[in-house]
């Protein structure tokens, strides 16, 4: 028996394709045998991972699938003649692409709907949140459990900051991240709009740092924004950057600020932790539950509302005292060692309830 991983597609440094590698990592160090295919393969990790046309898999062997959203690929995953073991990473509602981002809307109202199709054909499933495992067991999932997504402090302080960043950035002057993919329904349009109120309404000293591509036809709405508002110098737009860079940013801002209104996890949340940085974010879907007590939970959007809230905390240094000790708490929850431990137990149930299929 080997445990055999799949995905629609693998790259280097998307969230989930990052959890399908840690946990390879994982089931070997637990003394298994692994595998792990994609449809489609980073070239860089070619020597990884293989593709899909070479899957090769016995009844014993024990498949994992790592679902994002709709894809072709789906049917393959369902129709596959012996039950697997699914990996939610959880699916953007349709609603937030609708009249913006046509070929997004219609992979997410497919993947719902395959999604369906692929629980009946589980017999145990992990969801990246309570949010998520919630969603399966309301699919009818008998055997659901939560796995956080792997995030290792230890890892990131491998990156080296650059030095011309911080002698550019790091100054006086109070800098907000928001990172991730920019699409509609992360709000970074919020996030320019809260800016601007801070500049005219509390200090012109401030800066927002956008990290990661946008989506075109969105980044065009965003730069269009910072025009009109007269806020060039002060929102930067990173595009794809690399580890070294995104580190060094972490370590010059602030603050972390997620606007965004849907997330099966939020990787950037914890990352902002491991860097000791206060967080900022809207209490949505997953959102509460990893943030914890480690940040500020926002209820109110409004560009008044998040500058006033930040403001407020930023210059309150019990606030702040109180927020570092709610990292430090926060952070043991996502611990290698306590993870490791979860995923054992889980893989022994997981070889028992395959023992039961047979």
């Amino acid at each position: 028996m080997k445990f055999v991983q799949i995905a629609h597609a693998i790259t280097k440094d998307d969230a989930a394709s990052r959890q399908l590698l840690n946990m390879d990592s994982m089931l070997k160090e637990l003394g298994y045998d692994t595998a792990m295919f994609a449809h489609k393969v980073d070239s860089r990790l070619a020597d990884q991972v293989k593709s899909m046309e070479d899957f090769s898999a016995a009844a014993e062997d024990i498949i994992i699938y790592h679902m994002t959203t709709g894809t072709s690929f789906n049917k393959w995953v369902y129709n596959y003649p012996h039950k697997i073991v699914l990996f939610y990473h959880n699916i953007t509602p349709a609603k937030f692409f609708f009249g913006n981002a046509w070929g997004s809307w219609w992979k997410c109202i497919k993947g719902r709907r395959e999604l369906r199709k692929i629980a009946a054909n589980s017999f145990f499933a992990w969801g990246a949140s309570e949010y998520s495992r919630k969603e399966l067991a309301a699919l009818g999932m008998q055997h659901t459990e939560v796995m956080s997504i792997v995030v290792e402090p230890e890892k990131y302080t491998q990156y080296e900051p650059v030095p011309s960043m911080l002698d550019k950035y790091q100054d006086d002057v109070p800098t907000l991240l928001m990172v991730g993919r920019g699409v509609p329904h992360k709000k970074l349009d919020e996030a320019i709009a809260a800016v601007h109120w801070y500049k005219e309404h509390i200090s012109p000293a401030i800066r927002l740092v956008l990290a990661g591509n946008i989506k075109s036809s969105y980044a065009k709405k965003l730069h269009r924004m910072v025009e009109s508002f007269g806020l060039v110098d002060q929102v930067i737009f990173t595009g794809q950057i690399s580890n070294e860079e995104l580190c060094t940013w972490y370590r010059i801002t602030d603050a972390v600020l997620s606007l965004s209104e849907h997330e099966g996890f939020c990787v950037p949340l914890v990352e902002g932790m491991i860097f000791d940085k206060p967080v900022f974010a809207y209490a949505c879907s997953a959102v509460p539950e990893t943030l914890g007590e480690a940040g500020v939970l926002l209820k109110d959007k409004s560009p008044e509302a998040i500058a006033t809230v930040i403001n407020n905390v930023l210059n309150d240094q019990d606030k702040l005292a109180q927020l570092a000790d709610g990292r430090k708490k926060r952070l043991a929850a996502f611990s290698y060692d306590r993870l490791m431990e979860k995923f054992r137990q889980d893989i022994k149930t997981i070889i028992e309830l395959k023992k039961q299929l047979s």
